[in-house]
């Protein structure tokens, strides 16, 4: 019993660290963006949507202020947007680490979690 509960505290610990860890790694990566725009035109998302938050530089704006839930699943991750950015910013890896970081608070997508609910159960992510 007192073991388990031990290692109930090092997971949270662990968890917290790693949370901690990948905050400073969204904000070294976000602040070096000089928000010139040149990478919104070759986003896919943006040039369907047309909204700033969908664009790179929005993202990198409201990753560098620690908003991670509003725009983590409107990337495709498709590096597009590092090609053309003349700071060699590696956005799709901050935007990684932000999914990652509300995985870690148990705040993913409710789609990704119906996915990994149906594998689970059903052994086929698109069964009913």
């Amino acid at each position: 019993m007192q073991e388990e509960a031990e290692n109930r505290i090092t997971n949270q610990i662990n968890m917290h660290v790693e949370e901690k860890n990948a905050k400073e790694e969204i904000i070294e990566i976000t602040e070096k963006c000089i928000k010139c725009g040149l990478c919104k035109e070759l986003c896919p998302v943006f040039r369907v949507l047309r909204e700033e938050q969908s664009s790179p530089r929005g993202h990198a704006i409201l990753l560098s202020n620690k908003i991670y839930d509003k725009i983590l699943f409107d990337c495709t991750l498709c590096k597009a947007c590092e090609e053309k950015c003349p700071m060699n910013l590696k956005l799709c890896t901050a935007i990684k680490k932000a999914r990652q970081v509300m995985n870690l608070k148990d705040k993913e997508h409710p789609k990704n979690k119906d996915i990994v609910k149906k594998i689970s159960e059903k052994k086929n992510p698109f069964s009913n």
